[in-house]
């Protein structure tokens, strides 16, 4: 629907701009088929990325800790591999598309949920790359973290970090 949408709109402002009909519609035709492949590319490299990950019990994930003192870490998400636990996140920070561990690992304990998910703002999406991930603010021994991560993650969060193996 958003690639129809996306031609029509080339379409038009062609039009508008005064260029002839067959030009305008050869234009926009060419933008959306790019547009197309590009998106197919990326939606097929996130869906490996996820499987690969899947398959060895982990996420991917943003995360950041809002209490820091301004300009450390207080407004940079890193970006990262979690791998979880019962009451533990394993977070390596992570580089590129291909997930390449940078950095040395943190260990999460303590992890209570603080809020629902939301919706990143405008300034959070500048640095999530990833549509569609949500936020959510949780307790941990190391104070008040953000994890962004996507509603699937958050699920898989729930089930393996924050249950009580009693109940």
């Amino acid at each position: 629907m958003a690639v129809v949408l996306g031609w029509g709109a080339v379409v038009a402002v062609d039009m508008i701009r005064g260029r002839p009909l067959e030009d305008a519609l050869f234009n926009a035709s060419f933008w959306m088929a790019a547009v197309a492949v590009i998106g197919y590319f990326t939606w097929k490299r996130s869906r490996k990325t996820a499987d690969r990950l899947s398959q060895r019990g982990q996420i991917l994930l943003y995360l950041r800790y809002p209490d820091a003192r301004p300009g450390s870490l207080s407004g940079i998400w890193n970006m990262g591999v979690a791998t979880l636990e019962q009451g533990r996140i394993e977070f390596q920070p992570a580089v590129y598309d291909t997930l390449e561990p940078s950095g040395r690992s943190t260990a999460l304990t303590g992890i209570e949920a603080l809020s629902v998910p939301r919706l990143l703002s405008r300034q959070d999406a500048k640095y999530v790359s990833q549509r569609l991930f949500q936020v959510v603010t949780f307790a941990s021994d190391v104070g008040r973290i953000e994890i962004a991560a996507s509603p699937g993650s958050f699920q898989t969060i729930r089930e393996t970090v924050l249950t009580n193996p009693s109940e």
